[in-house]
């Protein structure tokens, strides 16, 4: 249930996005198909876009790009702290690793798969705006 749950949220946000980029552009005030091939376009890539893109920087994350700066800041964390504190969370960078790869992770392939379903139209109405 909780899939399915990703899913309808990632597709009620690609379709929010979508229909407030149609409406801000006015699609029913168009004139020519060129135009409404246009609004189409960029009402689907965008939403498009954006949610594979968040699902792939969390597939980047997943894979420990960002795990030295955040031991960093955890180092920095605990340097503004006392003595005794830094003695009680002191830590290796391969600790650190090692716990921060440890638990369950969530999935992110609803990202993509709704993003990519958002992106496709907004391929083809480009195309079909570039052909007309």
């Amino acid at each position: 249930m909780k899939k399915i749950l990703r899913f309808l949220i990632a597709l009620l946000i690609g379709i929010a996005v979508c229909l407030t980029i149609l409406f801000v552009k006015d699609i029913f005030s168009a004139q020519t198909p060129q135009e409404i091939y246009k609004i189409l376009s960029d009402a689907f890539a965008v939403p498009g876009i954006l949610l594979l893109l968040g699902g792939v920087f969390v597939w980047i994350v997943r894979q420990g790009t960002f795990s030295g700066m955040g031991y960093a800041f955890r180092q920095i964390w605990n340097a503004l702290h006392s003595q005794k504190y830094r003695d009680e969370h002191k830590e290796t960078f391969s600790e650190y690793r090692e716990r921060k790869s440890g638990g369950e992770k969530p999935s992110f392939l609803y990202l993509i798969i709704i993003g990519s379903a958002f992106l496709l139209p907004g391929i083809i109405f480009s195309i079909l705006f570039i052909l007309i």
